[in-house]
């Protein structure tokens, strides 16, 4: 009896055993494949539009210059377009440098209107900017142009046009085609959109005549608040285009409404409740080839090639190094660039690629996008001046004016379900990042009533 309940027991876990080891052999996670979703595969015209490297190449500011009077062009959707229209009938035939008693600094005033870029943009790309003669362009960045009046003088055209570059130490001037009078219409054109501004160098270069210029404001101005309804885009297209097959992809639900999409070798993750899309490329290794064109190019490139443009993203930053390149592209609304979000999260929007030799190995961007129009709220907000920003800096922050890198007016984001509000307000560049100044509003109005003393 006991040797019959002794052998059952073994057969008992020998088939345990068995069925377990079945069990994991078998084992498989639990996913959905694409096609079981229930969705139907989205043309890849439905996610956006193709841009072109002009397009993407928005500025930073535009001043108009008469001597001393310097007034900053508040950016607009469609206020610099008769500037645009300019620089494309642009021609130009041989660029010869000048001297440094041309750059920029805070004892050089002149008539005409300057182009300040956010970041230098590469000499080359001039060929693709404008009609240029020249086959070697010998300028090698350039982060501002000058359009100047030179009808005074007997030599040359009506208006000169400079490129500074500030890293290398150089200026290059050419003749235009453009007379004074397309200068001043431009001029006159946006005349209501105009407020005062002032020189001032926040970095000072030691021993050099090129000065990092900046233009700090020096009235109040009034700025309006902007609300858009906000609309998804489809995790079902973005799996088509980003990955070479997409039979082969798998689904990975990862709780609430983050999920990952993978082939084996490339991998998509919807992250922040859906928001941002994160895509990677481990299987290429950052050893290979360094890239043959720039990263800029290479990641316009790469979102033309999905149709991927929404709304107004413009080239903000882009670096390109032994180990990897990186480029990012930031949402603008009513012409001012997005610096900060309710939810404190940069790739709210920014669109960023990462390259490892020629391959961009990283994307990741926004999953939603602004309907064409905002709502017709009259909401806007009062900016205090730059000397309220400076007291305010010098009596409540941490650091110091000696510390600041750059200064400029951008909008905060608050998305809430399928609503987006921008909100005008002034940020400080610390380090290379952009932070918030949080101003009480009764300061501006001690400032101001100290000046009407």
């Amino acid at each position: 009896m006991i040797e019959n309940l002794k052998t059952a027991i073994l057969w008992l876990m020998i088939l345990t055993s068995v069925a377990l080891t079945w069990l994991i052999w078998t084992y498989q996670p639990a996913y959905n494949e694409l096609e079981e979703s229930g969705e139907s595969y989205v043309e890849i015209e439905d996610i956006g539009d193709t841009r072109s490297l002009s397009e993407i190449l928005h500025p930073k500011e535009v001043l108009v210059h008469n001597e001393e009077e310097i007034s900053l062009v508040l950016p607009g959707n469609d206020r610099y377009d008769e500037l645009d229209e300019l620089m494309d009938t642009l021609d130009l035939e041989y660029l010869h440098p000048k001297g440094s008693n041309n750059a920029p600094s805070l004892e050089r005033f002149y008539t005409g209107v300057e182009i300040v870029f956010a970041q230098p943009l590469k000499g080359e790309w001039l060929e693709e900017l404008f009609s240029i003669e020249e086959q070697n362009i010998p300028i090698e960045e350039i982060d501002r142009m000058i359009f100047v009046d030179n009808s005074s003088s007997s030599v040359g055209t009506e208006v000169l046009v400079q490129f500074v570059d500030h890293a290398n130490e150089a200026i290059y001037e050419s003749d235009t085609s453009i007379s004074v009078d397309q200068l001043e219409d431009f001029a006159e054109d946006t005349e209501e959109y105009h407020t005062p501004v002032e020189k001032r160098v926040f970095q000072e270069r030691s021993n050099s005549d090129y000065q990092p210029i900046h233009y700090v404001t020096t009235e109040p101005i009034t700025l309006r608040k902007y609300t858009y309804e906000s609309q998804d885009l489809s995790s079902q297209a973005f799996t088509q285009i980003l990955f070479s097959d997409p039979d082969f992809v798998r689904r990975y639900p990862q709780g609430g409404q983050d999920e990952t999409f993978t082939d084996g070798n490339r991998m998509m993750t919807i992250l922040d409740s859906g928001s941002i899309l994160k895509y990677e490329r481990p299987d290429v290794s950052s050893a290979g080839e360094l890239g043959q064109t720039a990263i800029l190019e290479d990641g316009l490139d790469f979102i033309n090639s999905h149709s991927g443009w929404t709304n107004q993203f413009y080239a903000d930053q882009w670096s390109e190094t032994n180990v990897n390149d990186l480029v990012r592209f930031r949402l603008h609304v009513g012409g001012l660039p997005v610096f900060s979000s309710n939810m404190n999260e940069e790739l709210l929007y920014t669109i960023e690629l990462t390259r490892a030799g020629n391959q961009i190995t990283e994307y990741t961007r926004p999953m939603f996008q602004l309907e064409d129009e905002p709502f017709e709220i009259d909401t806007t907000v009062r900016i205090p001046s730059f000397d309220v920003i400076e007291l305010h800096i010098e009596e409540n922050e941490v650091f110091s004016m000696d510390a600041v890198e750059g200064i400029r007016i951008g909008h905060k984001m608050e998305r809430q379900r399928s609503f987006a509000t921008f909100e005008p307000a002034w940020y400080v560049n610390i380090r290379g990042r952009w932070t918030e100044l949080d101003i009480p509003s009764d300061l501006d109005r001690e400032v101001i009533q100290d000046g009407l003393e």
